[in-house]
């Protein structure tokens, strides 16, 4: 399969995303542990700088188009002011960013402890990795409870809530005591495990209360919201419909639903069509002098099946002899919550595993292994993406995983191939991406050799109907189905006033 320079306009998929969906009244507040923004000080000097992620992008977004604001911690303990108007230096302001102040203390047991050391190993379903601490819980709750109550203090009945992920489990219900007829819902970013492992946690009936103070929690898979539904009806005894996927509570029904997350799709195809990262990917290219290049992207984390992907890379070269001198895996593993001890093991076993690899096949020269320990800009990224022949990406457990949809969408000569975990929630979607059991390392290794001796016709018809879906179900048209089924009533509105 050998790389071709990409010439003339790209084949972009003939979709268009329109404009984010309106409120008809009110503002949008969005909440989320992490700000989109990062305020830097050199010199005396202060500016303003986005943080990686699409997510945050699509909602700086909204907010520009809206209005509103946008809750958030910092991430730092450095002092920052309470709130910037965005964007900066425009007259007047679209919307504020509003900061929630965390402690050292809070960092430690609500951030690290609860956030990271209990819950996100639970929703992955990885309960050996799972350390519950009450004093790390009560922690987690008074963040939650200071979260709520900025929000109750900046917001009006007529605005909308729009909370993010599981380190704010609880603001639904600590908000809606405070602002009761206010519309709020809440989207959950990883996995929700099934009732059998969600059991283990201690505090399992007062995590799912409070997402159920909520008027639409918002998963990313059906599987997702079958677990979370078992979960209310057999933990907390309530009444579920299952045709409608409501929740009963004593307030009025919950409605659960699939959202599956988009990326900005155009975003990721016009860096990819831009003659600047397009040299950037030959220079990849020549630098790593074979004609096969498989690309691994991923935060170190134990639930994106890194030690997993080198093992069956490894398996690949030990059953194909033909193939050395002739591949390089290109891995790269973005530092990740280096504090968690979990996180500093896994770096110890990546690095000796990796090394393993390299001092068994080197040889005249090639190294099978291009390891890059870092994180990388948009553009360098992409140009990686564009590089890569395959992708592999073998996550044990991933609420969804964006990096197989923005490898889609740099491909624009759809001359990509997609091995990707089965157990992603994007495995859902892309249906014909090369799927595969990440706990296999011999069907791995033989992904591999599929997706090397695929026809050019069905590799570019696999990722021509990807790539179709995902400029379709970009992150746009995510955020406009969610609010419309939030806002059901304001949407019909919005539409009458609109046509009248």
């Amino acid at each position: 399969m050998e790389h071709k320079a990409r010439e003339g306009s790209p084949q972009q998929p003939v979709i268009t995303a329109g404009q984010p969906h309106r409120l008809r009244a009110g503002r949008l507040i969005v909440m989320s542990n992490r700000a989109p923004i990062r305020v830097v000080r050199e010199a005396g000097k202060q500016r303003i700088e986005p943080t990686v992620g699409g997510v945050g992008t699509t909602f700086l977004r909204l907010l520009e188009h809206q209005g509103g604001l946008w809750i958030a911690w910092s991430g730092t303990q450095k002092k920052t002011p309470g709130r910037l108007m965005m964007p900066p230096g425009s007259d007047p302001p679209r919307f504020e960013v509003v900061f929630c102040p965390l402690s050292e203390r809070d960092i430690s047991h609500y951030y690290y402890g609860m956030c990271n050391r209990g819950l996100w190993p639970l929703m992955h379903f990885m309960t050996a990795n799972c350390h519950f601490n009450a004093l790390n819980w009560r922690y987690y709750e008074a963040v939650n409870r200071n979260f709520a109550a900025l929000a109750a203090a900046e917001s009006a009945d007529d605005d909308v809530v729009w909370v993010q992920d599981f380190h704010l489990a609880l603001v639904p219900r600590l908000l809606r005591e405070q602002r009761p007829r206010i519309p709020i819902g809440l989207f959950w970013h990883v996995p929700f495990p099934p009732e059998q492992i969600f059991r283990v946690f201690p505090w399992r009936s007062e995590l799912l209360e409070g997402m159920l103070g909520a008027d639409l929690i918002g998963f990313h898979t059906r599987s997702y919201v079958i677990q979370f539904l078992n979960c209310c009806e057999r933990i907390l005894g309530l009444r579920v419909d299952r045709a409608r996927d409501k929740v009963a509570t004593r307030r009025g029904p919950v409605q659960v639903g699939v959202f599956p997350l988009g990326i900005p799709a155009d975003y990721f195809a016009n860096l990819a069509a831009s003659p600047r990262v397009q040299e950037r990917t030959e220079r990849i290219r020549r630098a790593l002098r074979t004609p096969h290049v498989v690309l691994g992207v991923d935060r170190l984390d134990y639930t994106k099946g890194i030690l997993e992907r080198l093992l069956g890379f490894e398996r690949f070269l030990e059953a194909n002899p033909a193939y050395h001198r002739r591949v390089t895996l290109v891995l790269i593993a973005v530092p990740s919550r280096t504090k968690v001890a979990d996180y500093a093991m896994l770096k110890r076993e990546l690095d000796e595993l990796v090394g393993r690899v390299i001092g068994r096949f080197s040889s005249e020269g090639w190294v099978p292994i291009r390891y890059l320990y870092t994180q990388f800009g948009a553009e360098e990224l992409v140009a990686y993406y564009q590089a890569a022949d395959v992708a592999l990406l073998t996550p044990l457990r991933d609420g969804m995983n964006l990096v197989a949809k923005e490898y889609i969408a740099a491909h624009l000569n759809d001359d990509g191939a997609l091995i990707l975990s089965e157990f992603a929630g994007a495995a859902e979607e892309l249906t014909q991406a090369l799927l595969v059991n990440p706990y296999d390392i011999d069907a791995i290794a033989a992904r591999l050799r599929q997706a090397f001796e695929m026809s050019p016709a069905e590799r570019a018809a696999r990722m021509r109907a990807m790539r179709i879906h995902v400029h379709r179900n970009n992150l746009e048209h995510w955020s406009d189905l969610f609010l419309r089924a939030l806002l059901p009533e304001r949407t019909l509105a919005a539409q009458a006033s609109a046509s009248a």
